[in-house]
Parts: structure tokens; C-alpha cells; sequence
């Protein structure tokens, strides 16, 4: 019987064992939510005023901003944030590829050649038997590294596109408070021109034309800060899209209206949703896996090798011997005295694992936090703008009121002119809280865990082990 033949049913029962040494789970989504979230439960519901019913994807569409869509598409395509996360995605796929490559034998062949009497070719096989799961361990890990640094880029693209909404948003608030703030400059103008009249007749002192020119002066400089924080808005768009930040970025048109309130979900289905909460779930499993593999190193080793050797040589001996010569060897390590150093590893991955729990739980806490403060958030700029709207109405009548005066000659026409400055500033109140309210509904869809596109969630669901 060959070598070969007398070891299948060492091997046999070798493979028997390791079939036997299925690994042990890591903590699913469930576990870690009752370490680390024991006051959340399955069916808690909000405690702000939310919208009943399951989040939706696609939120981009909602504000029907074509030009807006553009951008985010163009931000996804060549942002500098995303090209660094889909790097790292690159390297855990190659690390995966790395570890998983340790599960199957490896295979050479070495050779011997030249002007000497003896040609050697020789091929070798090796392979560890993993019975104790310490090389299985390690490819799950990397294999859940893998996972979160595609949960991340998720994440990342998400952020992204938040980050493009609300830049364009500030864009388009800037370019008209620039020209509502035009008209209180010409406004005041037009006051200052009567005030002159009046100083002229001697109906009024000199010092009111000083006091005017102040409140020229003073809308002047607002105009001046307004088209720099816009120039400083186009560049940060710019940066946002990867192009040259020259602040040139065109925005033509209003504000889009504020869509209704989104589905909110459940607080529990946070957890199983948000990109950046899946990715962190599965570094827990890669500290928990490589926890594992730490515990496996200190079981003995066992390897099997095997190898096929052509000799050509014109010694007598080796001439005269078999060739090619075939082997069967095994190799056994077990670890007896390392200084600590292996249980210093389990104890180290043992304290990665709970920093990774904690982390999650960290992170789990500061999602439900965003949600709760983005509901509370809509719910006070919702009263705000009813408070506003109310405002507006009155300093409208107000204004008719006060033409009707000025025409019939009771009063003077700069009162006029001061009622229309107040509606002005008014609506630039509202312009900026109708900004705040996009901003704040782009904050609320972001940390609902929605995707921006319809197929978002599938993606996530895909590529999340």
C-alpha cells in the first residue's frame, strides 16, 4: 500500500473533526441590543410627535428639485470622501481575500536546474487542518470587516448627498436674501432722498440725514456680508461636487416647498436600518471572530503535507533510487510555554470586542438622539412659521393701511417706507426659516436611515451579511 493509501483514513477522520468544529455565532443585532440598549424595546414607539407608518427610500425625489438631482449625482460620482471610503472597501475586499486564503492547501513547485549532474522538479502541497477554527475565525472577521466598510461607504454616500441637499439649499436662500436685501438698500434710499427734501425745506434737522446715511450704510454692509457668504456657499458646493472652488456655482430659482412628514418607523428598526449602525454591528462580530481565533491559537497545530520529486542525475546512487519519489508527511505544534503572549492576544481581542459593543451602543444612542431631536425640531419650526405667516399677514395690512393714510395726506410717506421695510425683513425671516425647515427634514431623513435612492435599501440589505 502506498503512503497515501495508508493515511486516507487518518485524513478521513481528520476531516471528520473539523467538519465537528462549527464556530460559534457572533452577537447578532437582538444580543447586542439588549447589552447595550436594555431600555429600548421591540415596539416603543417615538416619544416626539412622528408620522405612523415604515420609512420610505427615495427621499431625494420628494423636494422635485431636477437641478438638485443633477448635483447629488454628480457629488456621488466624483466626491473625494467617497473615493477614500471606496478605497478602504478595496483593501478589506483584498484582506478578506487574504485570510480566506489560509482555509485551502497551498501548492508550489520548486526546481533545480543548471550545469550541475542533478536536475530536480519537485511539487509540494501543505495545508493546516483548521479543527479548532483559528484560521475559519480569522476569514469571518475579515469577511465582517469587509461587510462594515461597505455599510460605511453606504453610510458615506448618504452623508454625502444630506451634505449636497443642504449646500444647495443655502445657495438658493442666499441668492434671495441678496435681493430682498437689495430692496431694503434701495428703500432706504429712497428715505434718505426724503430726508434731504425735508432737511432742504426746513421741515426736518440736519442730524436725521446723518441717521439715515447710518441706516444706508448699515444695509449696505448686510448686502456685502450676504454675497460673500454666498461666494463662500458656491465653493463649498464646489468642493461638495470635486470641482475648482472658485465660488461660480450658478443657483437660479426659489426654495423648494417643504414636503409632508416622513413615515418615521420605530425606534427598534433604527438599529437594523441606519448604514453607520450595521456597519458597527459588524466590527463587534470582527472583534468577536478574531476573539475566537485568539482562543484557537492556543490548541495545538496539526498540518499535512504532501509532495511529488523528479530526479534526473547522473550520480550512481540517485540514479539508482525511484524517482519521482512521493510522500505523505503530518506536522503536529503544540504551544506549552509562550511567555503570556497568547493569552495576551485573547485578552486584547476580548477588550477590542467590548470596546466595539460599546461603541455600537454609542452610536445606537446618538442615532435615536438625532431622530427624537429632528421630530421635536420639525414640530417648533412648524410653529414658528405659523407665527410667521400670521406676522406677514398683519404687516401687510398694516402696510395698505398706511398707503390709504400717506394718499389721503395724513401722514408722511416715509412711514410708507418703513412698514415696507419691516415686510421685507419679514420675509427674509421666512426665507431663512423655510431653509431651516429643508435643512432640518434633510437632518431627519438622514437619520431615519432612508435611503436617497429607491434602490438603497435593497443595496443595503445585499451587501449586509
Amino acid at each position: 500500500m502506498t503512503p497515501l493509501g495508508k493515511a486516507t483514513p487518518i485524513i478521513a477522520l481528520l476531516f471528520t473533526a473539523l467538519a465537528g468544529c462549527a464556530l460559534q455565532p457572533a452577537p447578532d443585532t437582538d444580543a447586542l441590543r439588549g447589552e447595550q440598549l436594555p431600555m429600548l424595546t421591540r415596539d416603543q414607539a417615538w416619544r416626539a410627535a412622528s408620522q405612523q407608518g415604515e420609512v420610505a427610500d427615495d427621499w431625494l425625489k420628494q423636494f422635485h428639485d431636477a437641478t438638485l438631482e443633477a448635483l447629488v449625482a454628480e457629488a456621488v460620482a466624483h466626491n473625494r470622501d467617497l473615493q477614500l471610503a471606496a478605497a478602504r472597501v478595496d483593501e478589506a475586499r483584498a484582506q478578506m481575500a487574504i485570510n480566506g486564503g489560509e482555509l485551502y492547501p497551498a501548492v508550489g513547485v520548486r526546481g533545480l536546474g543548471g550545469n550541475s549532474e542533478t536536475q530536480v522538479l519537485s511539487v509540494a502541497a501543505s495545508w493546516e487542518l483548521d479543527l479548532w477554527g483559528r484560521v475559519r475565525s480569522q476569514a469571518r472577521a475579515a469577511e465582517s470587516q469587509y461587510a462594515a466598510s461597505e455599510t460605511d461607504l453606504l453610510w458615506a454616500r448618504e452623508v454625502v448627498v444630506a451634505t449636497t441637499a443642504r449646500a444647495w439649499f443655502a445657495l438658493l436662500q442666499y441668492r434671495q436674501l441678496i435681493a430682498q436685501q437689495q430692496i431694503l438698500v434701495d428703500t432706504q434710499q429712497r428715505l434718505l432722498g426724503i430726508t434731504r427734501q425735508r432737511i432742504s425745506t426746513g421741515i426736518a434737522p440736519a442730524t436725521e440725514e446723518q441717521e439715515s446715511q447710518v441706516a444706508l450704510r448699515q444695509r449696505q454692509d448686510e448686502l456685502r456680508q450676504l454675497q460673500l457668504a454666498e461666494r463662500q456657499a458656491a465653493q463649498t458646493m464646489e468642493i461638495l461636487l470635486g470641482r475648482y472652488p472658485a465660488g461660480e456655482l450658478a443657483a437660479a430659482g426659489a426654495l423648494p416647498a417643504l414636503p409632508p412628514p416622513p413615515p418615521a418607523g420605530l425606534p427598534a428598526e433604527l438599529l437594523e436600518r441606519r448604514p453607520d449602525l450595521i456597519a458597527a454591528e459588524r466590527r463587534v462580530a470582527a472583534a468577536f471572530d478574531l476573539k475566537q481565533s485568539a482562543r484557537a491559537a492556543r490548541l495545538p497545530r496539526i498540518s499535512i503535507g504532501a509532495a511529488i520529486t523528479w530526479v534526473d542525475s547522473d550520480l550512481f546512487l540517485l540514479n539508482s533510487a525511484e524517482s519521482p519519489v512521493k510522500g505523505l508527511t503530518g506536522s503536529f505544534l503544540a504551544p506549552l510555554f509562550t511567555g503570556g503572549q497568547l493569552q495576551g492576544q485573547v485578552d486584547f481581542y476580548d477588550a477590542r470586542q467590548k470596546q466595539a459593543a460599546i461603541t455600537y451602543g454609542t452610536q445606537a444612542l446618538a442615532a435615536l438622539k438625532d431622530v427624537e431631536g429632528s421630530l421635536l425640531a420639525e414640530a417648533a419650526y412648524r410653529d414658528r412659521a405659523r407665527l410667521l405667516d400670521a406676522r406677514l399677514t398683519e404687516q401687510q395690512t398694516l402696510l395698505r393701511r398706511e398707503e390709504v393714510r400717506v394718499k389721503v395726506g395724513s401722514r408722511d410717506p416715509r412711514s410708507v417706507l418703513n412698514r415696507e421695510q419691516s415686510l421685507t425683513a419679514t420675509r427674509m425671516e421666512q426665507l431663512q426659516l423655510q431653509t431651516a425647515q429643508l435643512n432640518q427634514r434633510v437632518t431627519l431623513l438622514l437619520a431615519l436611515g432612508g435611503s436617497w435612492t429607491a434602490t438603497g435599501a435593497a443595496s443595503r440589505q445585499g451587501e449586509s451579511p
